[in-house]
C-alpha cells in the first residue's frame, strides 16, 4: 500500500510538471491538418449542388495566451477544397470557351454572343468538380479550462478568412456545335480556368471545440471539430454560361438565359495540430 501511494504521488507531480510547463507558455506554434466538408448553399436555379466537397487543410497555428484560461489562435493555412455542381434535370446549360487555354468566355446578353468571332468552342455542361486553393487565415478568441492531468478542454469563437490563389475545375458533358446543338464529343473538359470568377477574398464565422493533450514537455497534440458558416458569396457577379435555347439563340422573347454562378458556403472542419 505504502508503494502504491509513493507511486500515485511521483506520477501526480510528473503529470503536474509537465502540464504546468505547458499551461505556462505564452506563445504555441506548430503545424495543423485537418480535413472538412463544404455545403454550397446555390443563389441560381441554373446549377445545383451535387453532393458534399472536401477541403484537405495543412499549414501552421500560432496560439497566444492572454491568461492560462484564454488566449487568441491564429496561422497559416493552406485549403485544397473541391465544390460539386450539376445542371438541373430539363436544362441544358452551356458556355463558350477558348480552347486554346481553358478559359471560359463572359457572355452576359445576346450582344455578347452575337460579336463572337466563330474560334470559340462551346460546352454543354453536365457536372462540375471545382478545385479552388485558399490561403486562410483564422483569428479565433480561445477558452480553455486548466489542465486536467495531461489534458485540458477548449472553444474557439471567431473567422476563417481566405484568399483565392488559384480555381481550376473539370466538366463532364458534351462538346457541340454551336450552329445546330449536334454533339461533337463527350470528352471531359479538364483544367479549365474562369478569369475573375470566383471572388479573391471569402470569410466564415463559426465555433469549434476540443481537446489538448500534454504529452510531453511543453508539447501538446490538439484535436478539434468545428463548423464555419460563410457570410461572404463565393463567386463574382460575372456571366460566363448561356441557358435555355443553345449559346446562339437570340430569341427577343427572351429565351435566352444569361447567368452567373452565385453560392456561400458553409463548412464542418475537422482538425489535428502539434504545438511546441
Amino acid at each position: 500500500m505504502k508503494n502504491l501511494l509513493i507511486a500515485i504521488v511521483f506520477v501526480s507531480g510528473v503529470t503536474g510538471v509537465f502540464a504546468q510547463e505547458a499551461a505556462d507558455k505564452k506563445i504555441q506554434a506548430g503545424l495543423v491538418l485537418g480535413y472538412g466538408l463544404n455545403f454550397q448553399k446555390l443563389g441560381t436555379k441554373y446549377l445545383q449542388s451535387n453532393g458534399v466537397g472536401g477541403d484537405m487543410t495543412i499549414g501552421a497555428n500560432l496560439n497566444f495566451s492572454f491568461t492560462e484560461t484564454i488566449g487568441f489562435s491564429t496561422g497559416v493555412e493552406f485549403d485544397f477544397e473541391t465544390l460539386k455542381y450539376s445542371a438541373p434535370a430539363g436544362d441544358s446549360v452551356f458556355y463558350a470557351y477558348n480552347a486554346s487555354d481553358n478559359n471560359l468566355i463572359r457572355i452576359e446578353s445576346d450582344a455578347d454572343a452575337l460579336a463572337l468571332d466563330g474560334s470559340e468552342s462551346y460546352y454543354m455542361l453536365s457536372t462540375r468538380k471545382q478545385k479552388p486553393l485558399f490561403i486562410t487565415i483564422p483569428t479565433m478568441l480561445m477558452f480553455r479550462t486548466k489542465f486536467i492531468g495531461y489534458f485540458r478542454y477548449f472553444g474557439k469563437f471567431g473567422l476563417r478568412t481566405s484568399i483565392l490563389v488559384s480555381n481550376k475545375f473539370t466538366d463532364t458533358g458534351n462538346n457541340i456545335d454551336a450552329s445546330d446543338l449536334s454533339v461533337v464529343n463527350t470528352d471531359d473538359n479538364k483544367d479549365m480556368k474562369a478569369k475573375n470568377e470566383m471572388f479573391p477574398i471569402k470569410s466564415a464565422v463559426g465555433l469549434s471545440g476540443g481537446a489538448e493533450w500534454n504529452f510531453t514537455g511543453s508539447t501538446v497534440l490538439m484535436a478539434e471539430i468545428g463548423y464555419y458558416y460563410g457570410f461572404t458569396p463565393l463567386y463574382n457577379k460575372r456571366t460566363y454560361m448561356v441557358n435555355a435555347g443553345g449559346p446562339n439563340n437570340t430569341d427577343p422573347d427572351g429565351n435566352s438565359q444569361y447567368f452567373a454562378n452565385k453560392a456561400t458556403q458553409s463548412q464542418l472542419m475537422f482538425k489535428v495540430s502539434v504545438l511546441f
